[in-house]
């Protein structure tokens, strides 16, 4: 395999590694960064995991007496 090749695929790996405890988990998170590339993914999980933290704060708000 040509060096590139197994750098893309290490980048992809780290990607999936980051979204392995979101709602895609590491298949898919490895799958989609395949796909569209590391770099977009990385942006993906960045800005939709925060807002999902966000959504779980305010829902243990609301659930608080």
């Amino acid at each position: 395999m040509p060096l590139p090749l197994l750098l893309y695929l290490a980048l992809c790996l780290m990607v999936a590694y980051l979204g392995r405890q979101t709602r895609l988990g590491f298949f898919r998170c490895f799958l989609f960064s395949v796909i569209v590339t590391p770099v977009i993914m990385t942006l993906y999980l960045l800005m939709f995991t925060s807002l999902e933290n966000e959504a779980r704060r305010k829902q243990e708000d609301r659930r608080r007496p």
